[in-house]
């Protein structure tokens, strides 16, 4: 597992926290919904409906139990069950400081992240760091499927990381903003641009 690079932490924050602690504070450090298939969201894109109720309880252990229990029931909660659930998080106050949302991200959510894409795609640690980067944040935001039409362009990346085509994975992760023009999700559009940038400077 590689640390992230400065830009790696610079890209996350620009798109998972809105650059900063000041945006964080006011928009994030309460449960949010972002739209799409997503589910109640909190501290630096903690999104609670894809994690199990035990992950739940370790990454949020500071916090009182009877909170604790109910992010646990937002477990596969996505969508419009999500953005229903987030009303109901909302309600309850619950709160996620700056400090401990980089705590989190540091010791938690980055490791669970890196590993997972590791493993999807053989030959990562070997790229430059910020390409490396890039396609960490790339799981952070999709997951890791592989199957199905949408996700054409990750199966290609994973053919492309052991030849270090920065060149052919960067037009790859461009290529993939298909899934979401016309939308309205061009923060989506926009992320993969500055992913792909990142990775097109490896070359």
């Amino acid at each position: 597992m590689n640390a992230p690079s400065k830009n790696t932490l610079d890209l996350l924050l620009e798109y998972e926290v809105g650059g900063g602690q000041s945006y964080y504070n006011k928009k994030l450090s309460r449960f949010t919904w972002p739209g799409g298939a997503s589910g109640p969201t909190i501290g630096i894109g903690i999104d609670t409906a894809y994690y199990t109720p035990n992950e739940i309880n370790e990454i949020f252990n500071f916090l009182p139990h009877d909170q604790i229990e109910l992010i646990q029931k937002a477990s596969g909660k996505k969508g419009q069950a999500g953005k229903e659930y987030t009303s109901t998080l909302r309600k309850a106050n619950i709160v996620v400081t700056w400090d401990h949302a980089i705590d989190i991200f540091d010791n938690l959510t980055w490791t669970k992240f890196s590993k997972a894409a590791e493993r999807t795609f053989p030959g990562l640690t070997d790229l430059h760091e910020d390409a490396y980067g890039a396609i960490v944040s790339l799981v952070f935001n999709r997951g890791t499927s592989l199957a199905g039409e949408s996700r054409r362009e990750m199966r290609v990346i994973k053919m492309l990381v052991p030849t270090k085509n920065y060149t052919r994975i960067s037009q790859e992760f461009r290529s993939m903003k298909r899934i979401w023009e016309g939308k309205g999700l061009d923060g989506l559009l926009r992320r993969r641009d500055a992913e792909a940038d990142l990775i097109e400077n490896c070359a």
